[in-house]
């Protein structure tokens, strides 16, 4: 923005800029970064104001007291006085006219100087925070091109990560980032207040060298909210009262507000932005800026909650006809008008209890929304809620969705204890919800030994025949009557799901793919919500077994129907995460990178926060490049040890681990091992199996003498459970890490499958195997296109031993010349440099290849570079591997040879 200032000022006097931005969004900042740079230019000063805006020449007032009266008390000859006296003052260098508050200023002020713009006197630099309300005479100057327009747009997450760091001076987990982003609303000026506020109140808080978010501390109002609040200065009473009303209320009918307050309170707010009105099918009004909507809220003591929603009570039962029912079960006026959320969230804040039915619609919509803490707030708050049964399923369902298995368990648990007798409907949907919480005990996600008394021995197991029971229990109830049709296929579909999501945890991809193939045949009828559901379970059967194109094929298609309406937040998370995994198994890593590109880019965000951050991390991490993935992990893993989902600390940590052992970190890698190894080892198969992949890589990365046989059982594993994209995985391990007995292996895994992957390992397999440079070249190329950054890097090193072996001069060359991108022959072109020689190493291994070449033991470069002798060896290791030298005299000639020419 500055450049884009720069240039337009540098035209000469008679051109400009207008900023645009709300109040915080760095328009002073920015106009005083633009002075700095303006070292030759006469700056002018000039400020609008409220005050200053109600006499002509006002904001020019500083001005004009140099002027002879005479010539100041006529405003004919005052541009010409202005003009004389700026020139003076200017001794020839050029003039800025720089403007703050440019709306509050007065026709007169705003017409001296657009004319000082337009006689070419000067230029202009003025700041709007609502353009629209620009006097006239500069409005015209921009609609006529002598100014330009620079729009000062909220910060994206991206910016907010950068700000954030800045402020703290150091890395900030994902969802802290989110979370701050979200309730300063991209401001900058919010963002730091914000970021001390949640400092101060704890939610905010240091873990190790990450900032991390405390779900557990509620977020502040502090001093964000009392700046945000500001804005309500000057309006009346009524005013400040609706204003309150709806953004607790969340927005409410048009109509409802017209009945409350006379209409021209309403247009008054919406005329200053304080409030937007929705055109739908029933008009509605809500805050206009989230921001204000959420500070209101927050700054609000539970006295003044209270009086606002007893008011609107008695406004909309005013306006609705008596039902005739009375004290208990007279029904809330405000569920009328109010989402049952906002109304829950309300109630409770105002220090009410929730009703039963309440607080289960309430939770139900929560659940649905993907705001299962809401949902545990809404039921855990009712008296005995784990004795109602539809309490119980959606706060099952909450924990689950939280990875809070155990909670789950001890939720179902008290519930079975009471042997309750609930109707048809209940009754089946607490097998189901009952199968699912076993499912996943069944993986490991639930300690039985913290659990002791709650999951009985061998009762794990059982999930499925729950799952059976529940699906017979239905056919009795259909065939009796007992049941209506329409709840009979309702049921019907969450059994589908239910034993899906079971195959899916489980690892039995094949036979999900034989169980929703024929469903998916019939998607048509169904809608987009269950459609992307399996849609999404038969993407990965398909891509982890041998199916890779029909996956791809599928996975397009529901990447189509994630854009679409009637899908709920939460299936559309856990939807795109399965499209995203199926991706990085099949090395598809490129297009990982664009899914994750194109869903930030959306409106709504799939992946927000911890989730967003731990993909990205994920993504670099399979593709073998560490400072990303660290830079994404690190933080990720300091936040799920304070309250993420505990099933993917194994998984964070073990990527980290790798990461870190690339990067010449062993000791971190060490501890992040150790971290993985103490968390519970359960959940979905995908992501214990993914754990167990980043694991065996950290372990070879640290010099294990059996890397390659960890890789080999795995993929034994794999084989047995028809998972073949992670078997064809751990064998291109294994034979990346010098497996060579298993070549016949991989090949014919590879042969097997569909998909580029497939054919790089294929070609990687066939060019190691007969010593082939131009297959090996291949195998990189297609490396590189499919995004797998340090396999593309290794095929070409293991080209360029084959060739250098073979006396190939002119594959050598033509390799180090595809490394610079110059493929074409290079006159003149001399000897290969020691960098060019070194250039496969990390660099903390070609600062230890350096030094050892130069004849200093381990001892000193262990002393001098701050590791342990151990660690040193481990990185000489890797150096002789990777450059193809038994001994560190032999490298030590070669490296000479390098550095002197080649003589």
């Amino acid at each position: 923005m500055t450049q884009s200032i720069l240039d337009q000022l540098a035209a000469g006097g008679g051109a400009g800029c207008v900023l645009v931005g709300e109040p915080g969004s760095g328009k002073t900042a920015l106009i005083h970064h633009v002075l700095r740079q303006c070292s030759n230019t006469y700056v002018v000063h000039v400020r609008g104001s409220a005050f200053s805006g109600r006499t002509a020449f006002g904001a020019l007032t500083f001005l004009l007291s140099d002027l002879d009266p005479e010539v100041a008390a006529h405003p004919v000859l005052i541009l010409r006085g202005l003009t004389q006296l700026i020139q003076e003052r200017a001794k020839g260098r050029a003039v800025l006219l720089a403007v703050d508050n440019g709306e509050e200023l007065d026709e007169f002020s705003a017409m001296a100087l657009s004319q000082l713009v337009l006689n070419r006197t000067a230029g202009l630099l003025a700041s709007f925070r609502d353009f629209s309300k620009a006097p006239a005479e500069l409005m015209g100057l921009w609609r006529e091109g002598i100014l330009s327009r620079v729009d000062l747009e909220p910060l994206e997450t991206a910016e907010t990560a950068e700000l954030l760091e800045a402020e703290l001076r150091g890395p900030v987990s994902g969802a802290a980032v989110a979370n701050l982003h979200r309730h300063a609303g991209g401001n900058p000026h919010l963002l730091r207040l914000a970021c001390a506020d949640f400092r101060e109140a704890g939610r905010l808080r240091s873990s190790g060298p990450v900032w991390v978010l405390d779900p557990r501390r509620p977020t502040p109002a502090g001093r964000m909210a009392e700046a945000v609040l500001s804005r309500l200065d000057g309006l009346s009473e009524t005013q400040v009262g609706l204003v309150r009303t709806v953004a607790l209320a969340g927005s409410l009918p048009l109509a409802h507000a017209l009945d409350t307050v006379e209409p021209a309170e309403v247009d008054i707010l919406q005329e200053r932005g304080f409030l937007t009105v929705d055109r739908e099918s029933v008009p509605s009004i809500r805050v206009r800026d989230a921001v204000l909507a959420r500070s209101v809220s927050l700054a609000l003591d539970g006295a003044t909650q209270s009086a606002l929603l007893q008011g609107l009570r008695a406004q909309t039962a005013a306006a609705v006809p008596a039902t005739g029912e009375s004290g208990a079960d007279q029904p809330d006026p405000a569920a009328a008008i109010v989402d049952p959320v906002r109304l829950a969230l309300w109630r409770l804040d105002s220090g009410e209890a929730l009703d039963p039915a309440s607080a289960v619609a309430a939770a139900r919509e929560a659940n649905a929304a993907g705001h299962p803490a809401r949902a545990v707030r809404f039921l855990t708050g009712l008296q005995d809620h784990l004795a109602i049964p539809a309490a119980v399923l959606e706060l099952v369902q909450a924990r689950m969705s939280q990875g809070e298995y155990g909670a789950a368990l001890s939720a179902m648990s008290s519930y079975r204890s009471l042997e309750a007798d609930p109707d048809p409907l209940d009754e089946i949907r607490l097998l189901l919800a009952e199968s699912r919480v076993l499912c996943m005990a069944a993986t490991g996600a639930v300690s039985e030994s913290a659990h002791t008394g709650l999951l009985a021995e061998g009762a794990a197991r059982k999930h499925d025949g729950l799952l059976a029971k529940a699906t017979e229990r239905t056919a009795e109830l259909a065939a009796a009557g007992d049941i209506s049709r329409s709840d009979a296929a309702a049921l019907e579909r969450e059994m589908i799901v239910a034993r899906a999501a079971c195959n899916s945890a489980h690892g039995r991809f094949l036979e999900n793919a034989a169980y929703l193939g024929p469903l998916q045949a019939q998607a048509a009828g169904y809608d987009n919500g269950f459609r992307v559901l399996i849609g999404s379970w038969l993407c990965e059967a398909l891509g982890l077994t041998n199916r890779q194109d029909e996956a791809l094929e599928l996975a397009q298609e529901i990447e189509r129907l994630l854009d679409g309406p009637g899908i709920g937040r939460a299936d559309l998370a856990r939807s795109f995460a399965r499209v995203l995994h199926v991706h990085l198994a099949m090395g598809a890593l490129k297009r990982a990178g664009q899914l994750l590109d194109q869903q930030r880019s959306h409106g709504r965000t799939v992946f927000p926060g911890l989730t967003a951050e731990l993909a990205d991390g994920l993504l670099h991490a399979y593709a073998g490049d560490p400072e990303p993935a660290l830079r994404c992990l690190v933080p990720a893993v300091a936040q799920l040890r304070l309250g993420g989902p505990a099933s993917l600390v194994p998984l964070a940590a073990s990527a980290t681990a790798y990461c870190l052992a690339l990067s010449g970190d062993a000791k971190g890698a060490a501890l992040h091992l150790q971290l993985k190894t103490k968390a519970a080892d359960g959940g979905p198969w995908s992501v214990r199996r993914g754990t167990r992949h980043f694991a065996a890589l950290a372990e070879a990365a640290l010099g294990s003498p059996h890397a390659v046989r960890r890789f080999l059982d795995l993929a034994a594993h794999d084989h047995r459970r028809g998972v073949y994209a992670y078997e064809l995985l751990s064998l291109l391990s294994a034979m990346r890490l010098g497996d060579r007995e298993n070549l016949d292996r991989l090949l014919a895994v590879s042969a097997q499958q569909q998909g580029p992957f497939a054919r790089m390992c294929e070609t990687y397999a066939k060019g190691t195997g007969s010593y082939d440079t131009q297959l090996l070249i291949q195998a990189g190329a297609m490396a590189e296109q499919a995004g797998h950054i340090r396999f593309g890097r290794e095929a070409s090193e293991s080209a360029l031993a084959v060739a250098s072996g073979s006396g190939d001069r002119a594959t050598v060359r033509f390799i180090h010349r595809s490394r610079r991108g110059t493929v074409a022959p290079q006159p003149h072109e001399g000897p290969d440099s020691t960098d060019e020689y070194l250039r496969a190493l990390t660099f903390r291994e070609r600062a230890i290849a350096r030094m050892a070449a130069a004849g200093t033991s381990n001892k000193s470069i262990a002393a001098d570079l701050n590791i342990s002798v151990r660690t040193v060896e481990g990185h000489l290791y890797q150096v002789y591997s990777k450059l193809h030298v038994g001994s560190r005299r032999e490298l030590g000639k070669i490296m000479a040879e390098k550095a002197g020419g080649g003589k």
